[in-house]
């Protein structure tokens, strides 16, 4: 069974991939966590929708 996670830095700013796209508070894409329940396996990934503002 896999759940997914929200990651969070410094308390709770999402933890984020810069798009470059920001100048005093840079933009980007949340980075998202899918954790096997039975493995402890962690994935981090990016939702599909946000991949067009990486582009």
């Amino acid at each position: 069974m896999e759940k997914v996670y929200r990651t969070l830095t410094y308390g709770e700013i999402p933890l984020r991939l810069d798009s470059g796209k920001g100048w005093v508070f840079p933009k980007g894409v949340e980075i998202k966590a899918k954790v096997n329940m039975d493995t402890g396996e962690v994935t981090f990934f990016i939702e599909p929708q946000d991949l067009e503002a990486l582009k």
